[in-house]
Parts: C-alpha cells; structure tokens; sequence
C-alpha cells in the first residue's frame, strides 16, 4: 500500500510470520526512512530491496519502535544492505541482547542482532527538509517510541496503539498502567485527525481510538 500527502510517500509491507508492518517514508527519487525492518523470508528482503531501488530512494535511517524480534528480525541483513545502523532509544539498546532470544520462546530461531546499533541523541530526526519526533511510549516494552511526522500528520506507534486495541502487556518490561499513561500522554495530545498506522493490522486515527477504544 502507497499512500502521498505532501512530498512524502508512506509505503506499509506486512512482513514475517508475525505480520508485523514494516514502513517505508519517503520521496520518489528522493531520502527516506525505514521503521521496523522486521524482514525474515527471502521474497521479504527481496521485495524491499527492489522497492527501494525502484523508488530511487536513498535511506538515511533504519529506525526501531522497541526491540521485539519481530520488529527487527531482518535489521542484520537491512542494516548491512545499506551501510546504517538501527537507531532506537537507548534503553532498547540495553535490551537487544536478551530481545534476540524471544523467538526461541516462539519456537523459532534466535535473530541475528544488526552490527551497529545507535541510540537517539535527541528526540527528533531531521533530513531533507522533513522533521520525524521521537516520543517515547514505555509500557508494552521497555524502550518503546512512537514516531511523530506532523508534515503528514501521521505516527507510527508501534506496539503502543492499535485499531480498536493497545499492546499486550504480559511480556519482559510490560506495564499496563504505564502503556495507559503514555497513550494519554503522547498520543492523545495529538490532533484527531492524525493517522495512526501501528506494528501490526490497519491503520487508524486518533479520534477514533480516543473516543472508542475499549481499552482506555
């Protein structure tokens, strides 16, 4: 799915067994970005690969939402396809070791953690004239954020909140009453009409979730 408001182009690939949404926010011919880049069959990587080289786009960031296998099951191979590093927050790089173990809980392998990873230094990210902020949203992990672009009135929320739904909380580092917190906190303070397009299933918005989100 391609989507254009402004100059920049949102593209969503639901990828690995987990169907967790990988995205792409870019300019055709232009920089991007990639958030969550949780590839894991060959005809992922390759798809990617070619979509990127297709679009003419040149990545300046592969961004983590929080360091769940899913999330970042492909980053090793992404990462190194295109000389970055994974950025996340820096208590998701604390968690990576122990996060690339998961999937044996899942009864799968163990993922391959990238070669670099690099913690934010500030909470916004700037290139080519376009400004992503970086809101962080603890609660269904440790280490979690939400990507805000106000260009496009859109955030990326990860595992935080969903249509109809909000992050599980069972897991190492969950935390109901925090997950609540940062929803109302960092999410809600936005715009209704701003487009939520989370880590797994369809897209939303916040008006919708404020007002009939059975969770909060």
């Amino acid at each position: 799915m391609n989507e254009q408001c402004s100059g920049l182009q949102v593209k969503c690939m639901p990828v690995n067994p987990i169907e967790m949404n990988l995205y792409l926010v870019y300019e055709k011919n232009g920089e991007g970005v990639l958030i969550d880049p949780g590839c894991c069959f060959p005809d992922e990587f390759e798809r990617l690969f070619q979509f990127v080289a297709h679009e003419n786009i040149r990545l300046k960031h592969v961004l983590l939402t929080h360091p769940h296998f899913d999330h970042f099951w492909g980053a090793a191979r992404i990462c190194r396809h295109y000389g970055l590093p994974l950025q996340m927050h820096a208590k998701a790089v604390d968690l990576m070791e122990r996060a690339s173990l998961g999937a044996v809980s899942f009864g799968l392998e163990a993922v391959e953690n990238p070669p670099h990873t690099e913690a934010f230094t500030s909470n916004r990210i700037e290139w080519a004239g376009h400004t992503l902020e970086i809101r962080y949203t603890p609660g269904h992990s440790e280490g979690s954020v939400c990507y805000v672009i106000p260009e496009i009135q859109t955030v990326f929320s990860g595992d935080v909140l969903f249509n109809g739904s909000i992050g599980r909380t069972d897991l190492p580092t969950g935390d109901l009453d925090l997950l609540r917190k940062s929803i109302f906190e960092q999410l809600f303070v936005l715009d209704e009409n701003y487009t939520v397009r989370p880590g797994h299933g369809g897209r939303t918005t916040i008006g919708y979730e404020r007002y009939h989100n059975p969770f909060l």
